[in-house]
């Protein structure tokens, strides 16, 4: 059974005017595609609200979208920032990663249908304030895009300090399609990413961007087999773990284009003289 990104990718290529207000049934119905036979090896998406699984891994903290398309509510964005910034106090934590449950699809981006009638304010400012605490958190955090990342999914994407993702998997910038602009903080993100010329492009012309030509850009980091995904988190964990947990915290924060030179200094002033005291209690 064909999922509804594909169906919109179809209408797409076939020019088909207003598919993003169509259900699903009556897209299918337009483009002559059948909805009830048996469509691949993939088990259909799980029912409901996205829900936010936890699990500790070699080195490192999972955290899967649960849910039908694992759509993005305002509450589970919220929940996802929480559940970051727990995970970030433990010692034991030294990567946190994001993913989705599934394949094909990493998240449809906003849940519209639970966030639909709410003011735009409302929309805007809770799930910007989640992916700027995601962004904020104090250890380095990872982005599994396990398949497509679809408008807002981007955003959440972009919050985390890197993507890898697997081959053959899309990042659809269809905010602008949508007819409103990236809700979360990720134009702005892109922009420091890319450049304010290429970000615009990528938004302005909807673009449907293959992880390949997104790592080339350097919008992901890097692009790996299916299979390897959760491996190659566990790698990033094992080398991270061979810094200083508070010296990887310090340079995330002075990585903030805000700062100055000065908060530089008294960063690095702060971790020396804490290690030179160190040692001098063990001599």
């Amino acid at each position: 059974m064909p999922r509804l990104f594909e169906l919109h990718d179809l209408a797409r290529e076939r020019g088909l005017g207003g598919y993003r207000r169509m259900s699903k049934a009556e897209l299918a119905r337009a483009l002559g595609v059948e909805l009830n036979g048996a469509g691949g090896d993939e088990p259909p998406a799980a029912a409901g609200p996205t829900e936010i699984e936890r699990a500790m891994r070699r080195g490192y903290a999972l955290l899967t979208l649960r849910g039908a398309d694992n759509a993005l509510s305002l509450e589970a964005l919220e929940q996802l920032a929480e559940a970051v910034e727990q995970l970030a106090e433990d010692p034991h934590v030294r990567l946190v990663a994001i993913t989705g449950a599934g394949s094909r699809l990493c998240s449809s981006g906003a849940d519209l249908a639970t966030v639909a009638g709410r003011p735009g304010p409302a929309v805007t400012g809770r799930g910007t304030e989640a992916c700027s605490r995601i962004a904020a958190a104090p250890v380095p955090t990872v982005a599994l895009l396990n398949g497509h990342a679809v408008g807002g999914a981007i955003d959440l994407a972009l919050a985390c300090d890197w993507r890898i993702a697997v081959q053959g998997a899309k990042l659809r910038f269809i905010h602008n399609e949508l007819g409103y602009s990236p809700p979360w903080g990720g134009a702005g993100r892109l922009g420091l990413l890319v450049g304010r010329s290429a970000a615009f492009r990528l938004f302005a012309t909807c673009e449907l961007l293959p992880v390949e030509e997104a790592r080339t850009i350097g919008v992901v980091d890097e692009v790996v087999a299916p299979g390897r995904l959760l491996s190659r988190a566990e790698s990033l964990a094992t080398r991270i773990s061979r810094a200083d947990r508070d010296a990887v915290r310090a340079t995330k924060r002075l990585l903030d284009p805000g700062l100055d030179l000065a908060a530089h200094e008294r960063s690095f002033a702060e971790l020396w003289d804490s290690r030179a005291a160190s040692s001098t209690m063990q001599a």
